[in-house]
């Protein structure tokens, strides 16, 4: 289990993958990471997600519709990037 909280963990994975990663696959990680399982702590990840993206750490790359495969038929799926200003905000605080 990771000692660092889940926003610095989701920033040090999307780092490490330039390309970017979908948000389901983040939620994946971070689930196996912290030994966390269901719905609840999937859309938490989403919910986090959404705040690093909405304070411009993260870039969206794209977007998809789910197939239900992943967390809900008809739900939107988007691809993330660790932005330029998040790397920054990653060097202030220690993280990188």
């Amino acid at each position: 289990m990771s000692k660092l909280h889940m926003k610095g963990y989701i920033l040090q994975t999307l780092r490490q993958r330039q390309e970017g990663l979908w948000d389901h696959q983040i939620a994946e990680q971070v689930l196996k990471e912290y030994g966390l399982h269901g719905d609840y702590w999937r859309g938490n990840v989403r919910l986090t997600l959404t705040d690093l993206y909405a304070g411009g750490l993260l870039e969206e790359l794209d977007q998809a519709l789910d197939d239900g495969s992943h967390f809900g038929n008809g739900k939107v799926l988007f691809k993330f990037r660790l932005s330029p200003f998040g790397l920054e905000r990653m060097r202030g605080a220690g993280l990188a």
